[in-house]
């Protein structure tokens, strides 16, 4: 399991790198720190990955506020399906779904 959101994490920050997405800096930390943590192979209780969760889909901004823009349709459509993807990965893994 924990696999699979290393893998998500890999790809969310490179797509927030490669398209220069701004406004999620405290989350990439975050993202970083809960990376280094399961490569570890450390395991978060409920509450952990609660708060974590918390710290990322803020109620306002946050990981759930990323969008791309960009005038090609085919592009814009890429990037923000990959990046709703990675998203579900993570939330899905700290709500325990």
């Amino acid at each position: 399991m924990s696999e699979g959101v290393i893998n998500a994490i890999d790809h969310l920050l490179e797509i927030i790198n490669r398209y220069q997405l701004t406004g999620v800096n405290p989350q990439i930390k975050t993202l970083v720190n809960l990376k280094g943590f399961l490569d570890a192979n450390g395991i978060l209780d409920e509450r952990e990955k609660l708060n974590v969760h918390k710290s990322l889909f803020l109620p306002h901004g946050g990981l759930s506020d990323i969008y791309y823009w960009d005038d090609d349709f085919e592009t814009r459509k890429e990037v923000n399906d990959s990046i709703k993807s990675a998203l579900e990965i993570i939330a899905n893994y700290l709500l325990d779904r």
